[in-house]
Order: structure tokens, then sequence, then C-alpha cells
């Protein structure tokens, strides 16, 4: 598998696709998550470098969200969305989990990161399966 069988229309589609449903996302449970991630007393924590490094980010789980698609020849709506939840589980929930508590966050900051990731990547999977 090359990186010349990935469609990269649809990896930018799904990066501006992961970037509206962060903007969504968090602007929905600010309050929550700020007050969960402990920043109520800080303000002014939304930065135009920290969205850049996030795009940049969602571009490459993007890129390699694709790459897996396509070599495990899953690029169907249902393998798609399901490969979108099976990654979120084994790999993001776990670490988001694991690195929330270590730091002695309470659990509603790991489900509302989690919860985002999810919706990031059947974000993601929608796109791929649908493009």
């Amino acid at each position: 598998m090359s990186l010349a069988t990935v469609d990269y229309f649809a990896v930018v589609l799904a990066t501006v696709v992961s970037m509206i449903v962060g903007t969504i996302w968090y602007t929905a449970l600010a309050r929550n998550w700020r007050r969960a991630a402990r920043l109520e007393l800080l303000g002014g924590m939304e930065r135009p470098g920290n969205f850049a490094l996030a795009a940049l980010s969602e571009l490459v789980m993007a890129t390699v969200f694709a790459l897996l698609l396509a070599h495990f020849q899953a690029v169907t709506l249902g393998g798609a969305l399901l490969a979108a939840f099976y990654l979120w589980l084994g790999f993001v929930a776990t670490t988001i989990v694991v690195n929330r508590r270590f730091q002695r966050f309470g659990w509603d900051l790991a489900l509302i990161d989690a919860g985002h990731w999810l919706l990031v990547l059947l974000g993601q999977g929608l796109v791929f399966g649908s493009v």
C-alpha cells in the first residue's frame, strides 16, 4: 500500500469535519470543560497557535486513518465507522482516561475530551465511508 491509494480530498474534508465537530462540541460544553480542566480563573486559553496545532493534528489523524482503511480494505461506511469506534476505544479513550486520572482531573474532563474524539473519529469515518 502506498500513499497514492489515499483520497487526499477525503483527508482534507475529514480534517475540516473534525474542526467543525470540535468547535460545536467545545462551544456547547465550554463552561463544563473549563471548570473540569480548572481553567475558569485563567481566561483567554484560545490562541491561534492552538487551533493551528489542532488542525495539523487532525490532518495527521485523518491521513493515518485513511491509510489504515486502505490497508485493511475497509473503505465502506460500516467498515469506516466500526474502525473509527475501535480506534477510539483502543487508543484514544484509553489514553485520555489514563492521562486525565494520573493528572488528578475528574472523570468529567476525561468524558468530555473522550466524547469529543469519538465524534471526531466517527465524523472522519463518515467522510471516508461516503466519499
